[in-house]
């Protein structure tokens, strides 16, 4: 059982924080990457220093 829980708003994963689950994650942008389980969530790709949101789309 995951007891981690996304720090971004509204329970969004952010920036930072270890990859859940293994899937597609879209950004507060809309763009979609695939991220697998244990890695971290990098900044918004292509705005340079920017915080990314990220919620989970495709398991």
């Amino acid at each position: 059982m995951n007891l981690h829980k996304g720090k971004g708003p509204d329970g969004s994963w952010k920036t930072g924080q270890r990859v859940p689950t293994a899937g597609q994650w879209a950004d507060q942008h809309g763009v979609v990457n695939r991220f697998d389980a244990g890695s971290t969530f990098p900044p918004c790709i292509d705005r340079k220093g920017e915080c990314a949101f990220r919620r989970l789309i495709k398991a």
